[in-house]
Order: C-alpha cells, then sequence, then structure tokens
C-alpha cells in the first residue's frame, strides 16, 4: 500500500550528511574494550531544529504514531496498526530518508539503542511509497505490536539509530504518553 508524505528535510540530512563513526574508548592492556555511551556529536538530533514530537494520529480507523512538526505533514518517523487476517497485530514502521547508496528491496539490518540501554536490532527493506506525488523507496520494518522496542523508546529520553552506517537521534520527550495511547488502539 502507498502512502502519501511530504519528505520532511530533516529526514533527509539526518541520513544523507550523516556523521562519522561512533569513537570506542581505549582499553588498558589485558582489558575488553567496551564501547562509549553514544552521543549527539556521533548522531546528530534529527528533529530538533525543525520542532519535531511525537503525536498519536490514532482517529478510530487506522492507529498511527508519528514523530513529526506539529501542523505539518513533515515526519520522520511513522507507526501504523496493521490488523492481519490471521487476528495477530503489527506495527508497519517507515523512517522517512534516502540512506545512501540504497536502492529498492535492499535488506539490512539495524539498530536503535535507547539511552544507554542494549541496542535492539531490526530488520528492514527499502520499499516503495510516495511522497509529494513522487515514487520513491523508504526503509521500512513491521514488528509485533508486543516488541521490545515500544517500552523502550516510551520510558527512554533519546533514541540513537545507526541506519546501515548513518546515524541519527531523537529526542523521546513525549513520547510515552503518546506511544501508549497508540499501542492501546493497536490491539
Amino acid at each position: 500500500m502507498l502512502k502519501r508524505y511530504t519528505l520532511s528535510a530533516a529526514a533527509m540530512l539526518a541520513l544523507v550528511a550523516s556523521s562519522g563513526n561512533a569513537s570506542q574508548s581505549a582499553a588498558a592492556a589485558g582489558e575488553m574494550a567496551k564501547p562509549t555511551i553514544p552521543s549527539r556529536e556521533d548522531y546528530p538530533d534529527a528533529g530538533q531544529v525543525f520542532g519535531m514530537v511525537w503525536h498519536n494520529e490514532s482517529d478510530g480507523k487506522i492507529p498511527m504514531l508519528t514523530f513529526m512538526v506539529p501542523e505539518t505533514d513533515n515526519r520522520l518517523w511513522t507507526m501504523r496498526c496493521e490488523k492481519l487476517d490471521d487476528g495477530s497485530v503489527r506495527i508497519a514502521n517507515m523512517i522517512i530518508a534516502t540512506p545512501r547508496e540504497m536502492v529498492a528491496e535492499d535488506q539490512f539490518g539495524f539498530t536503535v539503542r535507547v539511552d544507554d540501554g542494549a541496542s535492539i536490532g531490526v530488520l528492514a527493506r527499502m520499499l516503495p511509497t510516495q511522497i509529494e506525488g513522487q515514487d520513491l523507496v523508504m526503509p521500512q520494518f513491521y514488528l509485533p505490536n508486543n516488541h521490545s522496542l515500544f517500552p523502550a523508546l516510551a520510558r527512554g529520553n533519546r533514541a540513537f539509530v545507526n541506519l546501515n552506517g548513518n546515524k541519527f537521534s531523537l529526542h523521546l520527550k513525549g513520547s510515552g504518553d503518546a506511544l501508549v495511547t497508540f499501542l492501546r488502539a493497536c490491539r
């Protein structure tokens, strides 16, 4: 199903102009190297300049949650509830961005780390969508409505995303109430 969204400048910039690799702390002789906690220096804030917020758009028909600029159609991450024929429910996720060197049907893994918690790995695919009248491909993935990513996003302060080497972060202020309402509608 093709959806129409306006391509957010924040989404484009966050992935095309991503910063360098995250650093690792130096290890003393004989000690194992420990990764450093992600920082905004390594994972630039993808929504701050545009004032993006978490917004529950559940209108009683199809529950949706977006990370967006209020009162516009500029979005970076959308979540849509899908009820399947077998009675199960899944959340369709789309990150509205164009990672470099990715083409239609490419499949890749990426990670989301909330605050200093463990990274959560997700498998995504570049799938078609329509944005501003253009047929494009965007990173999309499906998760069950009880996946561990959702409570982590609801409780956290910042999500650090590594999308095929393109790194960005999102504030999670307001995500808790919006996610709880969204997930309640998505059963």
